[in-house]
């Protein structure tokens, strides 16, 4: 009988129909493993996540961020991530939120802000960041871990001071010379538990682009950078680069997650465009780090529409295609894996009698997030 994990690597459909790029069935070759093995860098980092963290990496819209979900951790991208940890423990990482933007769509974001501060969509993973325009502004994240980083860039003179529980801890951070998009401010080891951290504007300039935090899985364990933003299409990140891949030196991933191209079909933008936007995005992240990561482009069912100038069909397409066009992976194989969620479910438009999508009939439900994200962890295990 053939063994199960095999048909899968051999570019079969997991339960419920998830593909891998296909490779061509025939006598083994010296291309055919890495052509059938777009996660195999997933899959030797998640295995060595003992010792160094196996890095995931999200670059999305609004489901990404979160939108639809009823608070912090009810997403998919953080119930992938409680799942994995609970498929592949790490004795003493329990994990932590890991990176949480400056600020954020959901009514419920974790990030307060105070005095002023102004968003920014032009740098940041994600492209979210807040500029400190004066003296006296705050942002405020309250976390459970063991260190906390502060991700940020300088322009001019801006400076900023650190805070932990009420001490002081950084009393000057920037100010003389501009800093680029890949700096970040990391805390001493904190004792386990609950803590706040307050970023305060001493001199405009400073743009903070968000909170990485940890709990005894500061270099082990799995570990998630959520780069969700609502509203944004894969024209945003493919122009984009310059402002979201130098933080890719601070990321270095192991698995790109794209949930990308829902915006693109709901304004109009052709398919065609979108796959050459997500091809973009993807030689972007392989030029700006050293990590060789998998990829896996994630294609849902559809969904409600401003207004449909193509067929979705064509999008579904253009994402398979992505996968199974892609020559970046080991030995020139594939490293892109298609994960077609609408082979899981019927989309929302014909019917959402479980309750899997909210009101809208566009953004999950805490239900379907959790639905999606037990899909892709069984889609991303070995």
């Amino acid at each position: 009988m053939t063994d199960r994990r095999s048909f899968i690597r051999a570019g079969g459909l997991l339960a419920g129909g998830l593909a891998v790029a296909t490779a061509t069935a025939g006598p083994a070759s010296a291309a055919a493993p890495a052509a059938a093995l777009p996660l195999l860098s997933w899959h030797a980092a998640l295995a060595n996540r003992r010792y160094a963290p196996a890095v995931i990496a999200v670059l999305g819209s609004s489901s990404s961020e979160s939108v639809g979900a009823t608070g912090l951790g009810r997403g998919y991208a953080h119930v992938l991530v409680e799942n994995l940890r609970s498929m592949f423990p790490v004795a003493g990482a329990s994990g932590g939120d890991n990176y949480v933007a400056a600020w954020g769509t959901p009514e419920w974001w974790p990030v307060v802000s105070h005095g002023g501060g102004t968003r920014s969509k032009t740098a940041g993973w994600g492209l979210k960041a807040v500029d400190l325009t004066g003296a006296g502004q705050t942002l405020t994240y309250a976390f459970i871990g063991t260190s906390a980083q502060v991700w940020y860039s300088i322009s001019g003179s801006g400076r900023f001071s650190v805070t932990v529980d009420g001490v002081t801890v950084a009393a000057s951070v920037g100010g003389g010379a501009p800093v680029g998009r890949d700096a970040q401010w990391t805390s001493s080891a904190l004792a386990p538990g609950r803590h706040t951290i307050v970023v305060t504007c001493l001199d405009p300039g400073a743009r903070i682009h968000g909170f990485a935090t940890f709990d005894g899985d500061a270099d082990r364990g799995i570990h998630l950078y959520n780069g969700g933003h609502g509203g944004r299409t894969s024209g945003d990140f493919a122009s984009g680069v310059d402002a979201w891949a130098p933080r890719l030196r601070t990321v270095r991933p192991h698995l790109v997650i794209l949930q990308l191209g829902v915006n693109d079909w709901r304004i109009g933008v052709p398919a065609a465009v979108m796959k050459e936007n997500l091809q973009t995005i993807i030689a972007a992240v392989r030029a700006h780090t050293d990590t060789d990561p998998s990829f896996v482009v994630y294609g849902p069912p559809r969904v409600t529409a401003d207004r449909r100038a193509q067929d979705f069909a064509h999008f579904t397409e253009a994402w398979r295609e992505i996968a199974a066009e892609d020559t970046g992976g080991h030995g020139g194989g594939s490293g892109v894996a298609y994960f077609d969620l609408a082979a899981r479910q019927v989309s929302p438009t014909s019917d959402n009698s479980l309750g899997l999508y909210c009101d809208d009939l566009l953004h999950m439900s805490d239900k379907g997030a959790a639905f999606t994200a037990d899909a892709l962890a069984a889609f991303l295990a070995p």
